[in-house]
């Protein structure tokens, strides 16, 4: 009975020892499981790169496309009538009444000034005193848009005015004008207007806004 006893005690043993083991292997298991579980925020980590700023990409196009309407604006301003391409600018100190083109000056006295000129003395011409004679070879204008002096092609001969007193019904610069705003008249070759001084001249007209009649010579003219 004893040697019974003794065998059943070392089989109950033996049974909780393999239960023990059972329940270590499944502690194994669940640290398997748990690493499954961190492998599954791995995946989560992969969402990086889902933030990549593709739409900001676009974002960037289309200040790209902005940057092209500024371009057609540029290309809107190009399309103004600017005078004078290359035209500088005034020289500061205005020119006496008595100073012409190939007038007489003193190189050592007379310093650079800027006369008047064009429709209105809209326009300048600077001039230099060189070997004793006055430089003042052309019209220039400022940039800015001129569009009511465009010429039409062909341009439209002046409508004849009242008779002045010199006989001519040429318009004469100064003289009240009817005709509509920004129509400018006249001929490059042919006699179309009288001076301020009542000297006839080929070249063109325009009625300003004060309805009083502006003129300049072809040469002057902006173009």
């Amino acid at each position: 009975m004893l040697q019974i006893r003794i065998g059943t005690a070392a089989l109950v043993a033996a049974v909780m020892a393999t239960a023990c083991g059972s329940s270590n292997n499944l502690t194994g298991a669940g640290g398997s499981g748990a690493a499954g579980v961190a492998g599954t925020t791995g995946v989560a980590g992969n969402a990086m790169p889902t933030g990549n700023a593709g739409t900001g990409g676009t974002a960037g196009g289309a200040a790209g496309a902005g940057g092209g309407a500024a371009t057609g604006g540029g290309g809107a301003v190009d399309g103004a009538f600017n005078g004078t391409p290359d035209a500088g600018a005034p020289y500061a100190t205005p020119c006496a009444s008595t100073v012409k083109n190939k007038g007489t000056c003193m190189t050592a006295t007379d310093v650079q000034c800027a006369n008047t000129c064009g429709p209105g003395r809209i326009g300048y011409k600077n001039c230099n005193c060189y070997s004793d004679a006055w430089d003042c070879p052309r019209c220039e204008y400022v940039p800015g848009d001129y569009s009511c002096y465009r010429l039409p092609d062909p341009p439209e001969a002046c409508p004849p005015e009242p008779e002045t007193d010199s006989g001519s019904t040429l318009p004469m610069v100064g003289s009240t004008c009817t005709r509509a705003a920004c129509s400018p008249c006249g001929s490059a070759t042919l006699i179309s207007y009288l001076d301020s001084a009542g000297a006839a001249k080929p070249g063109f007209c325009i009625c300003s806004s004060e309805r009083k009649w502006t003129c300049a010579s072809t040469s002057e003219w902006p173009h």
